[in-house]
């Protein structure tokens, strides 16, 4: 699942008459996405979305397809990815070049070869082979130079003498299994100093570090100078490295100087909170539990200290008119969203303007949204919002969903994301298909847009995931950012088995994905915070979670 936009690029100014009778497009029976209707929409991911749905239409033809196409966003992959398997087909030449085996490709001209000889295949065929289709290759400096270095006798030695560019796109482009035989090893001073200055120095740190067949460019990392030119996330994760290594003092030194460059609260606070691990000073710690967010660092160190939280809202006045927002339709809520963004310091005025609109149960979530938005996140609100269809699950199952359903979307049921994941619960539409299918439901993708729906989805989604990490807050979270099957990849790796002061937190930081690591953090904090609520009769700690981070069997 995917964090929902929060910023749409949109030039619609805000109209606060809007028909209530709009919902009625998506969830009419009848509705079909035309070319017509796509145009009235602005640019953006919803509309991608929509895009998508009308690609799929089995009569389509290849002229509307492609002024569908051309209305979609550029970097939209999902869509490129739909028409060009429905009406961009390779020429029958090339697609004959693609599939090639290595024997078929010696009998082509180097055109073929160029087309059909991928890296990772180069690295694993023999030497000989290699020299023969390099002989052939005159024609292509650029992929005869990568043959040439893959079949040197020492291709690490030699790329390191060439260009930095060539580096990391060979590392970047090959296998996991190639990476790790053609690029594990250690870098020299030099080297290193050139590389951590390169513009793709930052992607190369997310793969060494949290990848554990490279021990020896993890290891060359720990050398690294010129710190005050480093990002903040390049230091953070160099010293997570530092830390895998042992190696205290340099960790520190890292932390440090990301601790003076982290502008984000939640950066400070995860800084803060390994400066206090690594030294034990309680100064970092009642740093730290100033903090306004309210995420896993911040919480643990009022734990310690024995403090309150003081910033969190549990409910919301609603005016209980009949709110006249249309809940349903995407691109209204986009609307909401610029025009909050763009007159955000007119407080009073929006403020006033958005608590009479947003006014009944229907849209809590979009008042709670805009009251956190107005207080820059200063107050937090836990809302509790579509009781009438979580409270049919016993409270272990409502803290879940409300924990998961905060992070995924606000609780905001028009939230689309960029890739395409729906609702409440931010379901890809390829899962909620399957889901239906269990449940031997006729499958309505806009149906997706319904809370009760989408929760009810969610939270079958939620079971599967629940048997297979044991009930698990933090595995199932990161199960249903990143799926099972990567999650129990990450796990494999011995993850949240070693024993040791810094776990389970080092663990926690060495999920390999950005994206999954940081969710599973918001979620488990989400999920405190909802448990210590709801199930009153059943408090939990922070230290009492975190000594539940065992691998399950």
């Amino acid at each position: 699942m995917k964090k929902l936009l929060i910023t749409l690029s949109v030039t619609l100014l805000f109209n606060m008459s809007v028909s209530a009778s709009s919902s009625t497009d998506i969830l009419q029976e009848d509705f079909k996405v035309t070319l017509e209707w796509l145009e009235q929409k602005p640019k953006s991911y919803a509309r991608d979305f929509f895009i998508i749905q009308y690609l799929e239409q089995s009569d389509l033809s290849i002229e509307n397809a492609r002024t569908a196409y051309e209305m979609a966003n550029e970097a939209n992959t999902n869509v490129k990815k739909i028409y060009n398997k429905k009406f961009k087909a390779l020429p029958t030449e090339d697609l004959r070049c693609y599939n090639a085996t290595i024997e078929q490709l010696k009998n082509e001209d180097s055109r073929c070869i160029a087309l059909g000889l991928s890296i990772n295949e180069a690295a694993e065929i023999s030497k000989s082979d290699l020299n023969f289709f390099i002989s052939k290759l005159n024609a292509y400096p650029t992929l005869k130079k990568d043959l040439q270095i893959i079949a040197s006798e020492n291709p690490f030695t030699l790329l390191t003498n060439l260009d930095t560019d060539r580096f990391f796109r060979l590392f970047f482009d090959l296998k996991k299994e190639y990476r790790s035989k053609l690029f594990n090893k250690l870098l020299n001073q030099d080297y290193i100093d050139k590389i951590s200055r390169d513009k793709n120095f930052e992607r190369f740190i997310r793969h060494t570090v949290y990848e554990n067949d490279l021990i020896n460019i993890r290891t060359s990392l720990l050398n690294i100078k010129n710190l005050k030119e480093l990002s903040f996330d390049n230091l953070f994760s160099l010293g997570i490295n530092a830390v895998n290594h042992n190696k205290m003092d340099i960790a520190l030194s890292f932390f440090t100087e990301a601790n003076n460059k982290s502008y984000l609260r939640t950066n400070k606070d995860k800084t803060l909170f390994w400066l206090y691990l690594i030294t034990q000073n309680q100064a970092y710690l009642e740093e730290l539990s100033s903090s306004w967010d309210n995420n896993v660092y911040s919480l643990y160190a009022k734990e310690l200290l024995g403090l309150e939280v003081d910033n969190i809202e549990y409910n919301i006045e609603l005016k209980n008119t009949k709110s006249s927002f249309d809940i349903y339709d995407q691109f209204e809520w986009m609307k909401v969203l610029e025009d909050t963004k763009k007159n955000f310091e007119a407080m009073n005025e929006e403020l006033k303007k958005y608590q009479n609109l947003f006014s009944d149960e229907s849209t809590l979530a979009h008042q709670a949204f805009i009251l956190e938005r107005f207080t820059k996140y200063r107050t937090q609100y836990f809302i509790t919002p579509y009781k009438e269809t979580i409270e049919n699950y016993d409270i272990d199952k409502q803290v879940l969903i409300y924990s998961i359903a905060r992070q995924e979307s606000h609780f905001i049921p028009s939230s689309i994301s960029s890739s395409t994941a729906l609702g409440v619960m931010q379901i890809m539409p390829f899962l909620s298909n399957d889901i239906s299918k269990e449940l031997n439901e006729s499958y309505n993708v806009y149906e997706q847009f319904i809370p009760d729906t989408n929760i009810r989805y969610g939270s079958f989604h939620l079971d599967s995931l629940s048997k297979q990490f044991n009930n698990n807050t933090l595995f199932i979270a990161y199960a249903y950012n990143g799926g099972a099957r990567y999650t129990k990849t990450q796990l494999k790796k011995g993850l949240f088995n070693k024993k040791n002061r810094f776990e389970p937190f080092l663990s926690m930081e060495l999920i390999s994905f950005a994206e999954t690591r940081e969710y599973g953090k918001k979620v488990l904090s989400n999920y405190y915070i909802y448990n210590n609520y709801l199930n009153k009769e059943n408090p939990i700690k922070l230290s009492t979670i975190f000594r539940s981070l065992t691998v399950p069997n």
